[in-house]
C-alpha cells in the first residue's frame, strides 16, 4: 500500500513522493532521468518501493507513463493515491542491476555487469516514444556497452566450458549487443567484437557443473548504505602500542576510485555502550590497504569495533547498522545459493549454503531484516520471488559462481 507524502500543487512542495508503508533495508534509489527517481527493494523487486518526482510539471510525461502507468500518473496529478503502479518490467530490471551493483559484496566481473546494465538501459529506452529522452538513454547505453566490450570478449575467450544457465545468460547479452549495433550508422568495431567472440567460442555447453565451495562471508563492518560493495573488504584492528590501534581495511580491487577512496572515514565504537569516538580519514597505501592509527582513549581493544563510512554522510545508529549489514549478508548468500543451484541443477547445493549461512547468523525471531525473509522462508524457497523476473541472477553472478 502506498502513502502519498507530497502532491503536485502543494505550496512550496511541488514534488511528488510516493512510498510504501512497510520499511525495507535493501532499498536503492534509481534515477532514470533528472528529477525523476524510483526505489527498488531487492527483497521484493516485483514492484516499485517508492517514487519521487522533484518537479512534476517539468517531468517527461512519457517517462512517467512508462514507469508508473497512465492511470497512476492521472491520479497523482489530481493529488490522489494510486492503488498500484504499472509493471514496468524493463525499467525494474535496470533498477535491480543498479541496486545489485551497489549491494553485492561478491567478486563480480564489473565488465559483464556493466554490459548487462547497458543492454537493460537500451531495452528500457525502447518503452519510450521516439524523442530526445529515448535517444539520450540509447546513447548512454551505447557508450557503456562499448566500454565493456573488451571485458566481455576477454571473458568469452577465456572460457573452457559453459554451464547451460550461463550459456542462456550470455546468449541474451550477446543478443543485446546485436540489437544495439542496429542503433548506429555503419560498422562499429566495439559492438561487433562481442558477437564475433561469441561465434568463435569453442567451449562446450555442459548440463551441470560443481561450483567451488566458497565460504560464507562474515557480517561486515562497513555501512553498505554509504559505501558501495566491492570497494573494501573486512575491517581488521591491530594493536599499535599500549594506547592506540591500527585499523586496516583491504581494498576490494587493486585501484579503487579516488572519488571513493578519498572519502572513507573510520571510527571506534564501544561494543558495550555504543559510544563512538571521533572519526578519522582512512589513507590508501601503495600496497592496496586503507589504514589509520586511532587512539584507544583508555578503552580496552577487545571492547571496541571499527566502523567505516562515507565522509559525506552521517554515521547511523549501531543497531540499525548491524541489521542492514545482516541484510547485505543474507542477500549475497541467498543469491549465491540460487546461482549455484542453477549451475548444478540441484537444490541440495542451495540448501548446503543456506545451512552454512544460518550457522553464522545470530538467532533472530521473525524476519532477518526489514522487508526480508525469515529463516523458514529461505529454507522452503518462499523468497525465490526475489530472484525471479526483474530480480533474476546477473550474468556476472553466474560467471562468478562458475569460476
Amino acid at each position: 500500500m502506498f502513502a502519498l507524502l507530497t502532491a503536485p500543487g502543494e505550496a512550496g512542495r511541488a514534488d511528488v513522493r510516493l512510498a510504501r508503508s512497510t520499511p525495507a533495508d535493501l532499498v536503492r534509489m534509481f534515477e532514470p532521468a533528472p528529477g525523476v527517481a524510483v526505489e527498488i527493494d531487492l527483497a521484493d523487486p516485483s514492484r516499485w518501493h517508492g517514487v519521487e518526482v522533484r518537479r512534476w510539471d517539468a517531468a517527461d510525461p512519457a517517462l512517467l507513463g512508462a514507469l508508473l502507468g497512465r492511470d497512476a500518473v492521472r491520479r497523482l496529478a489530481l493529488g490522489e493515491v494510486p492503488q498500484e503502479l504499472a509493471p514496468a518490467a524493463a525499467w525494474r530490471r535496470l533498477a535491480v542491476i543498479d541496486a545489485l551493483d551497489w549491494w553485492l559484496q561478491l567478486p563480480l566481473n564489473q565488465g559483464l555487469l556493466d554490459a548487462e546494465r547497458a543492454i537493460a538501459r537500451a531495452r528500457a529506452a525502447a518503452s519510450l516514444p521516439a524523442g530526445l529522452l529515448r535517444r539520450t538513454l540509447v546513447d548512454r547505453a551505447l557508450v557503456q556497452a562499448r566500454r565493456s566490450a573488451d571485458a566481455v570478449t576477454a571473458y568469452l575467450d577465456g572460457l573452457d566450458s559453459l554451464p547451460r544457465a550461463l550459456f542462456s545468460g550470455m546468449s541474451r547479452l550477446v543478443g543485446g549487443y546485436v540489437a544495439l549495433a542496429q542503433e548506429v550508422d555503419g560498422p562499429d568495431s566495439a559492438l561487433s567484437a562481442v558477437p564475433h567472440a561469441w561465434k568463435r567460442l569453442k567451449a562446450p555447453v555442459v548440463d551441470r557443473v560443481r561450483p567451488a565451495e566458497t565460504p560464507v562471508a562474515s557480517v561486515g563492518t562497513v555501512d553498505p548504505r554509504q559505501v558501495r560493495a566491492r570497494i573494501v573488504g573486512d575491517v581488521r584492528m591491530v594493536a599499535s602500542g599500549r594506547t592506540s590501534v591500527r585499523v586496516v581495511v583491504p581494498a576490494f580491487v587493486p585501484a579503487p576510485s579516488p572519488v571513493v577512496a578519498d572519502r572513507l572515514m573510520v571510527r571506534l565504537v564501544d561494543r558495550r555502550s555504543g559510544e563512538a569516538q571521533e572519526p578519522a580519514l582512512l589513507t590508501l597505501r601503495s600496497d592496496g590497504l586503507f589504514s589509520e592509527v586511532l587512539a584507544l582513549r583508555g578503552a580496552a581493544l577487545e571492547h571496541l569495533r571499527a566502523e567505516v563510512f562515507d565522509a559525506d554522510s552521517e554515521p547511523v545508529r549501531s543497531e540499525d547498522l548491524f541489521r542492514v549489514r545482516r541484510a547485505q549478508l543474507v542477500l549475497c548468500e541467498w543469491r549465491r545459493a540460487v546461482v549455484e543451484a542453477r549451475l548444478t541443477r540441484n537444490v541440495r547445493t542451495r540448501n548446503r549454503r543456506l545451512a552454512r549461512l544460518f550457522d553464522t547468523l545470530a538467532p533472530v525471531t521473525g524476519p532477518l531484516f526489514h522487508g526480508g525473509p525469515t529463516r523458514t522462508d529461505l529454507l522452503n524457497g518462499a523468497w525465490s520471488s526475489s530472484t525471479a523476473g526483474a530480480g533474476a541472477p546477473l550474468v556476472a553472478e553466474l560467471a562468478a559462481a562458475h569460476h
